[in-house]
């Protein structure tokens, strides 16, 4: 209950929506018994457990690969649907209810600028309406240039970009590369679609996972006693 509290008290002191409370409280309730579940179980077994020996190695192989596999696809949906849903629900507030106006972005010089990580970071400088703006490339360029002689011959000296222009904000933010859905209504079908798939992704994996493990155990041979007894009785 202690880690349900703080969960939401964190994720409402940074504005997380109501939904997505309540998906991470019910995985942390689930978690939970889970967990108790496990400590208050007796034991049934007592002293060392005769192994059974595999009838099917191949396959046994095989299915322990596409388990791992699958604990990976879900960790990853975990992670990887948390940053595209934080990503997408900032960048949705901060369009959201700004003024924008559709224009043109001249470009006096385009930048190249590599990052540590071997990816670069590219961006212009040039004049909307007559005021000197910033903007970033990341989303016009086809192609990711690898220099910035690729990015020069992309992006010239006087191209035009059609832009919307949010003279509200600060920065580069204030000229956003024009599509046909502004950016506060695509961050937001991004964000929805991410809390509503991610949970969807994590459900199907857990399927896979427990049926993978019951296939695993029809691997094995018969119980130690079972074939113990069947061998008496014959």
């Amino acid at each position: 209950m202690v880690q349900i509290g703080m969960s939401t008290i964190f994720m409402l002191v940074f504005g997380f929506p109501k939904m997505m409370i309540a998906i991470f409280a019910a995985l942390i309730l689930i978690g939970t018994a889970l967990s108790a579940w496990a400590k208050v179980r007796p034991a049934v077994v007592r002293g060392p457990v005769p192994q059974r020996p595999l009838t099917h190695p191949t396959l046994f192989r095989v299915l322990s690969l596409i388990s791992a596999l699958s604990v990976l696809v879900s960790l990853s949906i975990v992670l990887f649907g948390f940053v595209i849903f934080m990503d997408s629900w900032n960048r949705w507030h901060e369009y959201e209810g700004q003024h924008y106006q559709r224009t043109d972005f001249v470009v006096k010089r385009a930048y190249y600028q590599p990052r540590r990580k071997g990816n670069a970071d590219i961006y212009a400088s040039g004049t909307v309406e007559g005021n000197q703006e910033w903007m970033s490339l990341q989303r016009y360029v086809e192609s990711f240039p690898r220099n910035q002689a690729e990015l020069d011959a992309a992006v010239p000296t006087g191209t035009s970009i059609d832009v919307y222009y949010f003279p509200g904000l600060k920065g580069r933010a204030r000229v956003v590369v024009y599509d046909e859905v502004p950016p506060a209504e695509a961050s937001r079908r991004t964000a929805m679609n991410a809390i509503t798939y991610s949970p969807l992704g994590l459900v199907v994996t857990a399927g896979l996972i427990f049926l993978l493990s019951r296939l695993r155990r029809l691997c094995f041979a018969e119980e130690p006693i079972a074939m113990a007894a069947a061998n008496s009785s014959s």
